[in-house]
């Protein structure tokens, strides 16, 4: 590189802290060097690793360090919900939030006329548009047909997306002429939407600042804003470990007394999806195979993409797994197969409510009561007797006397399971509370006192 920098007043880094994530360190170290020392240099990040750190201080002149989430982390218009799903089910699941909860129309939005013609920097806010992050391009691809194929107008913008065509996406979803817009986190990175009133999590994102940079898109400037999160049991551990980052509880219900939407601001609220809408959307998911014959390939490399993806994941904190392994034996969380099911996620009644559907959702709910109780009582059945055992009373059958003892050391097994003290868990969760903010996957984060420190309230 053989350029004549000397001109240069001001150098402005946007996403500082990816550029360190992606290679880039070399290449800022080498424009630094070529940069008069008279220059004024900005670095904007929604988070502050410590790499970022070590370069303002060996690059930068007294540095400055100008915070403006000194008080919260998130912010406080923000509703969170949060869904245990199965891996095999997120497609129908999706639909189901898209349809019954965030009510996005079918068919391509009427745009206004202020936001035709030479308006083309105008942004049509709507409430129902949606930014659904995925893990890879093959989730964008395969879910950008299946939305299309649904009815949806949909964009989609992901790394390898040439320039043209990503402005070109882009420009759809701005001006309304799209409402769900399907993105990866790389690629998402500069998209500036100034109205967004829902953010999807498809994929849960393994790093808590990942998950502030995603949710930060949505409830800005005063207006309030939505955040889904699908989580499944693998990735149970990343969503205990932004409990403890953001220091709230997480719950599987909402008291009589906690009522609206208050409720999702200062908790963490994680809960199923009614299994009937579920089933429906799984069959119409199948329909759309029929219709769509490249939907079964897209699916099938989508998968192989997932398993690149959770491999290249970072891992949680020890705690964190040990408190997942204790919630997924139990079936209040809905990561269990034996122990029926958990409660349906509170806001389907929110949104049922809202939209003047109150006898027909508490006619739901109290089928899916029923529907559990018969689940529990199915699953808590246990035979006197296995198929080996019977007819072999007083006789050495190897399979009755092998059954026997698998009998009773899966006894003994409930009854320590039983004795486990849960102030066990309490404490471990406390140590690991202590290094929730700084940890954050395999990235090292700072400190306030690691620069001289200029608060912004």
């Amino acid at each position: 590189m053989n350029l004549d920098l000397r001109s240069v007043q001001y150098v402005v880094f946007d996403e500082a802290d990816r550029l360190f994530e992606m290679g880039f360190a070399t290449a800022l170290n080498e424009i630094i060097g070529r940069l008069p020392t008279s220059r004024q240099t900005l670095l904007f990040s929604a988070t502050l690793p410590k790499t970022l750190v070590e370069f303002a201080k060996a690059g930068l002149q007294d540095p400055k360090l100008v915070r403006l989430d000194a008080d919260s982390k998130i912010s406080k218009d923000l509703r969170m919900a949060f869904f245990s799903v199965k891996q095999a089910e997120k497609d129908a699941c999706l639909l189901v939030l898209l349809r019954d909860i965030i009510k996005v129309p079918l068919g391509t939005p009427e745009v206004p006329e202020t936001t035709k013609g030479k308006d083309r920097d105008a942004h049509h806010a709507s409430p129902h548009q949606t930014l659904i992050f995925v893990a890879t391009k093959h989730h964008v691809e395969y879910i950008n047909n299946l939305l299309s194929a649904a009815g949806y107008a949909t964009s989609h913008i992901y790394g390898s997306l040439d320039q043209a065509a990503r402005t070109q996406q882009m420009d759809y979803f701005r001006r309304g002429r799209s409402n769900i817009l399907v993105v990866t986190d790389v690629a998402a990175r500069g998209i500036d939407i100034p109205v967004l009133a829902n953010v999807v999590n498809y994929d849960f994102p393994a790093g808590a600042r990942v998950f502030v940079h995603r949710v930060g898109r949505t409830a800005r400037a005063g207006r309030n804003g939505w955040a889904w999160s699908f989580v499944t049991a693998p990735e149970l551990p990343h969503l205990l470990d932004l409990r403890l980052f953001l220091g709230r509880p997480l719950k599987s219900s909402v008291t009589q007394s906690q009522s609206g939407e208050s409720p999702y601001i200062d908790t963490l609220i994680l809960g199923s999806f009614p299994r009937s809408k579920v089933d429906d959307e799984t069959e119409y998911v199948r329909s759309l195979d029929g219709e769509r014959r490249d939907l079964p390939s897209l699916r099938e490399v989508m998968r192989k993409g997932q398993g690149m993806y959770e491999r290249s994941q970072a891992k949680a904190s020890q705690a964190s797994y040990k408190r997942a392994k204790e919630m997924m034996k139990s079936g209040e969380w809905g990561f269990s197969t034996t122990v029926g099911e958990t409660t349906i996620h509170p806001v389907f009644a929110l949104k049922s409510l809202s939209g003047g559907a109150s006898a027909a959702s508490g006619m739901n709910e109290a089928e899916e009561e029923k529907r559990k109780s018969l689940l529990k009582a199915v699953n808590a059945f246990s035979p006197a007797e296995t198929v080996f055992e019977i007819g072999s009373r007083g006789k050495t059958a190897a399979g009755a006397s092998l059954m026997k003892e698998r009998r009773k050391a899966l006894g003994k097994a409930r009854e320590r399971a039983a004795l486990v003290p849960v102030a066990s868990i309490v404490e471990e969760e406390k140590m690991a509370i202590s290094g929730a903010n700084e940890r954050d996957g395999d990235v090292e984060m700072a400190d306030e006192d690691d620069l001289e420190v200029r608060t912004i309230h």
